[in-house]
């Protein structure tokens, strides 16, 4: 499709691309069903990280700088409300990854963001958790995930 000369110039410069398997699929219009395929071919425009999420399914992290692709699952929460999910997944992803500036351990940060965000309603329930867990659930995903 013509767009795909535009995606080429909005993706110069750019070093995380994130999007949903929604978006991604809708992007590839039926093109190919491999998620992986999709992630690679967006990352010949510049990201050199893609992560696809997948909302209980967790996420799918290509990481072409380092060669590495991984499998996140997604931590088992209580789901209380899934507004906002997304959005904490990638604040999560972001501050995880300036701290570290390792993919894996973003994403991880990621999830846990995410997992605490859905566990309850309004903007501020996640910094009430108690202390430690989300140390606690970093280190089950760490555990969890999976390189491919």
């Amino acid at each position: 499709p013509g767009f795909w000369r535009d995606l080429r110039l909005v993706l110069q410069g750019v070093t995380v691309f994130q999007t949903s398997e929604e978006e991604l699929r809708a992007l590839f219009w039926g093109e190919t069903n491999d998620l992986w395929e999709m992630a690679r071919r967006v990352s010949e425009y510049g990201p050199q990280i893609v992560v696809v999420k997948r909302g209980a399914q967790g996420q799918l992290l290509c990481d072409v700088a380092g060669n590495h692709r991984y499998e996140i699952p997604a931590y088992p929460s209580r789901i209380a409300d899934l507004t906002g999910a997304g959005d904490a997944f990638c604040g999560g992803f972001l501050a995880g990854f300036q701290q570290t500036n390792d993919p894996l351990l973003a994403a991880l940060h990621g999830s846990v963001s995410a997992s605490l965000t859905i566990e309850g309603s309004g903007p501020f329930y996640a910094l009430g958790v108690l202390p430690g867990l989300a140390k606690a659930r970093l280190h089950w995903l760490k555990e969890a995930a999976r390189e491919i």
